[in-house]
């Protein structure tokens, strides 16, 4: 298997480019949204006509970058062994520095030193973000329960007393 140049320069399409990629884009949003997203089967077909299943990572890149392409976005792929600033990491989590740095001390996110510089691999950072949204997930889940719950109570000492 002959290996292709990564490139980590932004691509960004051409117009042609572009009708091509909005069409994908319309293509790929219907599957998502008439299947369900984790069983959701992607082929690609060789001319000679071998198949071969797109695994679900790929196909989330792809609907991403496709996604970005169609508005007219440049994107850029980043490998995920790229070591992050505590400045960079608090971007990508929409977070502070210092929030950061407090992760980083409370051990919540792994992370090595350069010098006294502290650098957080990209992977780490991510699946602290991942897992963050599944806890907000359930916390939201938990919240509308119980408003549910409260609800029908409120309900049921409202009836009571008429």
């Amino acid at each position: 298997m002959s290996r292709q140049k990564i490139l980590l320069d932004p691509v960004l399409p051409t117009e042609e480019e572009t009708i091509a990629i909005k069409l994908l884009d319309k293509m790929l949003s219907l599957k998502i949204e008439n299947g369900d997203s984790e069983t959701l089967k992607v082929k690609l077909v060789e001319v000679g006509g071998e198949e071969i299943a797109l695994p679900q990572s790929l196909y989330q890149l792809l609907c991403q970058a496709t996604h970005l392409m169609a508005a007219g976005k440049a994107v850029s792929l980043v490998p995920i062994e790229q070591d992050m600033t505590v400045e960079a990491t608090a971007s990508l989590l929409n977070v502070s520095p210092e929030f950061v740095v407090k992760l980083l001390d409370d051990g919540e996110i792994a992370y090595g030193k350069v010098g006294n510089q502290r650098r957080i691999s990209l992977a780490s950072a991510i699946a602290y973000k991942q897992q963050r949204s599944v806890k907000r997930r359930e916390i939201l889940k938990e919240l509308a329960e119980f408003s549910q719950e409260e609800e029908l109570h409120e309900t049921r000492v409202y009836s009571s007393y008429n």
